[in-house]
């Protein structure tokens, strides 16, 4: 049995976690283990199901750009190192956690794998200076894996890069969506719409409200249902008043986070992701698993996964019109929806399941263990 060291950083991101806890449950199956190192405890890791006994803490790694983390990064670097030792292969999740890798990687004589979630719109030099160094790269979408080799000017001879498409256990949230719907989201008769995920600027639930509140002038009442926690406490206070601005106080239901979201996302007659960008988001894979109509912006990775008019409807970030207009469309056809969701559904099995991710994942870990390059 193969070992890999997964190292995350951050523990703050709910949907790497979840990510993370599915390779882990099928890395057996491939003849691996995954071990994990996060920069510090946080009830996200506990609600991810991570098995405890596997993971480290390394503080340091909560942001190699700050001066602390500079100061201490010989001794963080040294630290990963001995945990390599016990491992074959480094797999760095966020490009935060690459620095560490790539030098932990050579000490230790391991190989690295790189997974490019981020956006590489900004050109920063020194997401270029670290990609170049890459020998094994992982997107979540041919849009991210592009994002990359743009910001490089193209890859260096030798890199390996493959897109991966996130999965999903289909059956695993139909069992946990079983459950009862939160507190306020049991049936009332109205038409509901909803968004699952961090609630911050880059999701941009404002966005959803605006539409919102011109669905509402049509259809007269509606419910809105935002699944997930503010992560800044100013953001929160803008998303309210503008709550409040729409005339929308009665129809909206924020839930906090979620341990479970899926009683909340079955609850949804369509559910929304109005990102400005997101490379590949897991809350759209656990809504076609549920067999929701999907209406989502045309960022990132997304056109990837919904096929727009067939398995869901796209349109424009930033556009409260057009996102109207697609919800009202949605909410007066319920059998459009019907057929909107079961393709959704029919799309995730056959395009991203758990084992196809599962499978393009140990390939690219075991291409690495083999080429041996750190």
């Amino acid at each position: 049995m193969k070992r890999a060291l997964v190292v995350l950083g951050h523990s703050e991101h709910a949907g790497m976690l979840r990510a993370a806890k599915l390779l882990a449950d099928a890395a057996p199956r491939h003849g691996w283990q995954l071990d994990f190192v996060l920069a510090a405890p946080h009830p996200l890791v506990a609600a991810s199901g991570l098995p405890a006994e596997r993971i480290a803490y390394l503080p340091a790694l909560r942001g190699w750009r700050r001066w602390s983390a500079r100061v201490t990064l010989p001794a963080t670097v040294l630290r990963l190192a001995r945990h390599a030792r016990a491992a074959d292969l480094l797999y760095a999740c966020t490009l935060s956690s690459f620095p560490y890798c790539l030098l932990a990687g050579r000490l230790a004589r391991r190989p690295q794998v790189t997974h490019v979630y981020s956006s590489y719109e900004d050109g920063a030099p020194y997401r270029k200076h670290l990609l170049a160094r890459a020998r094994h790269v992982v997107a979540p979408s041919a849009d991210s894996l592009a994002l990359a080799e743009r910001a490089l000017g193209g890859f260096r001879a030798g890199t390996r890069a493959h897109v991966v498409y996130n999965g999903m256990d289909v059956a695993e949230i139909a069992r946990t969506a079983d459950g009862p719907a939160p507190a306020g989201l049991g049936p009332d008769g109205l038409p509901r719409i909803g968004m699952v995920g961090n609630l911050d600027p880059r999701k941009n639930p404002t966005l959803l409200l605006e539409a919102a509140a011109r669905v509402q002038r049509t259809f007269g009442r509606l419910r809105v249902v935002l699944v997930g926690a503010f992560r800044d406490a100013a953001y929160e206070t803008r998303v309210r008043a503008a709550i409040a601005s729409l005339g929308l106080d009665h129809a909206v239901t924020t839930t906090g986070f979620l341990r479970n979201p899926f009683p909340a996302v079955r609850t949804l007659d369509v559910l929304v992701h109005p990102a400005r960008r997101d490379p590949f988001p897991l809350a759209l894979l656990e809504g076609m698993a549920l067999a929701r109509p999907i209406v989502a912006t045309a960022v990132g990775g997304i056109p990837e996964m919904i096929a727009d008019g067939e398995s869901g409807v796209l349109v424009p970030p930033d556009d409260a019109d057009a996102l109207a207009t697609a919800l009202e469309a949605l909410l007066g056809d319920p059998a459009r929806r019907r057929r909107l969701g079961a393709a959704a559904h029919d799309r995730l099995t056959t395009r991203f399941s758990l084992e196809r991710f599962a499978a393009g994942m140990f390939d690219a870990f075991d291409q690495a263990v083999a080429d041996g390059r750190c």
